[in-house]
């Protein structure tokens, strides 16, 4: 017997192209860097308009007990711009001084 698979329900928001309220629905990542913004963007998620083929990002709508996930968010995105101007600055001296030869 066949297994039956429920349809999926769009989301009772707003496409931002064709403005048609009740035809987006999740869509699942394509690339690398969709597969990335994925796993650490909690906040974030790819939808599709099925009315006018639109794709792409919005923000997800939380309960107040997932407030924690956008903050979670916000902190990692603070902490890893940090982080990389940090390893930039650090390898740009080790290049000057590379170069220099001091």
């Amino acid at each position: 017997m066949a297994t039956v698979r429920p349809r999926r329900s769009p989301t009772l928001r707003r496409c931002p192209r064709c403005k048609t309220v009740g035809r987006l629905y999740r869509s699942h990542a394509r690339n690398a860097f969709e597969r990335f913004m994925k796993m650490f963007s909690p906040t974030l998620a790819l939808y599709r308009c099925h009315q006018c083929n639109w794709r792409g990002y919005m923000f997800r709508r939380f309960k107040s007990q997932s407030r924690f996930a956008f903050w979670m968010t916000l902190l990692g995105i603070v902490l890893g711009s940090i982080l990389g101007v940090g390893i930039g600055w650090f390898l740009l001296l080790r290049f000057v001084e590379v170069v220099l030869g001091r």
